[in-house]
C-alpha cells in the first residue's frame, strides 16, 4: 500500500515535476486604481523544444493565470477573491503568425514572432482582483499568483504524454507577494 501511495505522488505531484521549463512570476504588484485594487505582474515562459514543436505544427497552448487575495488570520490564511483568466497562444501556419487569445473576453492579439506572443503574455497589466470596499485597514493582506498550464486542452493523443514528460511541466509554483494597502 505505501509503495502504491508513494508511486502515485511520483507520477502527480507538480512539484516532483518542476523543471527547467517552468513558468516564472516575478514582480508582482497590487494597487490601488480609483475603487479597486489592480494587479501588475511579469512572467518569464521558458517553452521546452517539446512544447515548441507542438505550437509549430499548429497545437494551440493553454495557460491558466490564477490570482487569490488572502487576508493573513491567527492561524490560516482567508481567501477573500479569487480568479482566474485562460490565455493561448497559437501558431498559424499558412499566415506565419502567432495568436495570444484571452479565453474569457475572446480579445486576441496577433504577432509574428513567438517570442512576440510570449512577451506579450508575460506582462500582466491592470487585472482588476479586488473592490477597495473589501478591504479593511486593520488587516493585513497578501496576493497569491500562480500560472498553470492546462493540459487537459491539449489534443486528447497528446495529453498522456504531457503527464509523464517533464518538457510539459510548464506550470509556475504558487507565490505570495505582499499586499500594500
Amino acid at each position: 500500500m505505501k509503495i502504491a501511495v508513494y508511486l502515485w505522488a511520483c507520477f502527480f505531484s507538480e512539484s516532483l515535476w518542476a523543471s527547467e521549463y517552468a513558468t516564472q512570476v516575478n514582480n508582482v504588484k497590487v494597487e490601488l486604481v480609483a475603487d479597486r485594487y489592480e494587479l501588475n505582474a511579469d512572467l518569464n515562459f521558458q517553452l521546452s523544444p517539446v512544447a515548441k514543436e507542438a505550437l509549430h505544427r499548429g497545437i494551440a497552448l493553454t495557460w491558466a493565470l490564477l490570482v487569490k487575495v488572502e487576508e493573513k488570520g491567527e492561524l490560516w490564511n482567508h481567501t477573500v477573491q479569487s480568479l482566474g483568466m485562460d490565455y493561448q497562444i497559437q501558431n498559424h501556419a499558412l499566415l506565419n503568425l502567432y495568436s495570444l487569445k484571452r479565453l474569457s473576453t475572446g480579445e486576441r492579439s496577433v504577432f509574428s514572432t513567438l517570442a512576440g506572443a510570449l512577451n506579450s503574455l508575460s506582462k500582466i497589466r491592470r487585472i482588476p482582483v479586488l473592490d477597495k470596499q473589501l478591504v479593511r485597514l486593520d488587516r493585513q493582506y497578501s496576493v497569491a499568483v500562480k500560472v498553470k498550464f492546462k493540459r487537459e486542452s491539449l489534443p486528447i493523443p497528446l495529453r498522456p504524454f504531457s503527464y509523464f514528460d517533464a518538457q510539459w511541466a510548464l506550470s509556475s509554483q504558487w507565490t505570495l507577494w505582499p499586499f500594500q494597502q
